[in-house]
């Protein structure tokens, strides 16, 4: 469903908004879904390439062909993959594979349940 301001809402039964793309100020949206499996809201036609929100920035799970990793430098998005917590429940679960930017730039799989648990540092299980 689209919002009043342009961005996607998904409501619950009772008509409540349970989650939103948070994007504002599109006039005439198109949410479309591309060939590629990303799902974008642009502006206008059909003809357009501006995106203003597209499932690509924000992957879960999954990383499909055409996906990011890492930090998108002009808008300071991190996009990085987390776990679920269970086959059956697809909620966050402990496990991230983020890029680390800070000396030389390096994916690695980090262990999140440690610094949930009080742990003074993230557990870094590999790197590559």
């Amino acid at each position: 469903m689209s919002g009043e301001h342009g961005n996607i809402v998904l409501l619950d039964p009772s008509g409540n908004v349970s989650w939103s793309s948070n994007h504002t100020q599109v006039s005439g949206p198109n949410v479309l879904l591309l060939d590629i499996g990303n799902l974008v809201i642009k502006e206008g036609t059909e003809n357009s390439q501006t995106y203003f929100w597209q499932s690509f920035d924000y992957p879960t799970h999954i990383l499909l062909p055409a996906m990011k990793l890492g930090w998108k430098l002009s808008t300071c998005l991190n996009r990085y993959l987390t776990s679920w917590k269970r086959s059956e429940d697809p909620s966050t679960g402990g496990f991230y594979i983020k890029l680390d930017h800070h000396g030389f730039p390096e994916i690695f799989l980090w262990d999140m349940r440690v610094y949930a648990d009080g742990g003074q540092d993230l557990n870094v299980l590999g790197g590559g």
